[in-house]
């Protein structure tokens, strides 16, 4: 069994029911959960949105990392994530959403490939994953 870290985030619609939606479809669909911070609410990162719930939880998996994220973007689809409303920010898409799923780690395990990135890119710029990440005990 691996381990995995995975931050969500919310800022369409019923924000909670999204959260507790997508964590419930990951222990169906990707393993055990192992814990889960509080939810946090934040200002959206790298564009002008409505605030985001945020929340991490770790989860034990037996997928491989490619999986894994095939996985994660199929229950985002579900819940009604649209590639629509993208607002630019230099290379990075940025857009409102019902749920966003990023893997921060998995087990130990660096990738960088087009498709995936592990540890994520971007975790020492996101204060609030950073404060997330120390609830995890």
């Amino acid at each position: 069994m691996s381990v995995v870290t995975l931050s969500l985030g919310s800022n369409m619609g019923d924000r909670s029911f999204y959260l507790r939606s997508a964590i419930a479809l990951m222990q169906k669909r990707v393993g055990a959960l192992i814990q889960q911070t509080l939810v946090h609410e934040t200002k959206a990162w790298g564009y002008e949105a409505p605030d985001y719930l945020n929340q991490v939880v770790q989860m034990e998996t037996k997928l491989q990392p490619l999986d894994l994220l095939n996985v994660l973007k199929k229950i985002e689809q579900e819940l009604g994530r649209a590639p629509e409303m993208k607002t630019q920010l230099g290379t990075q898409n940025y857009h409102d959403r019902t749920i966003d799923i990023d893997i921060l780690y998995y087990d130990k395990l660096t990738i960088n490939t087009p498709e995936l990135t592990i540890p994520h890119p971007q975790i020492q710029n996101r204060e609030f994953i950073l404060d997330l990440l120390k609830e995890l005990k």
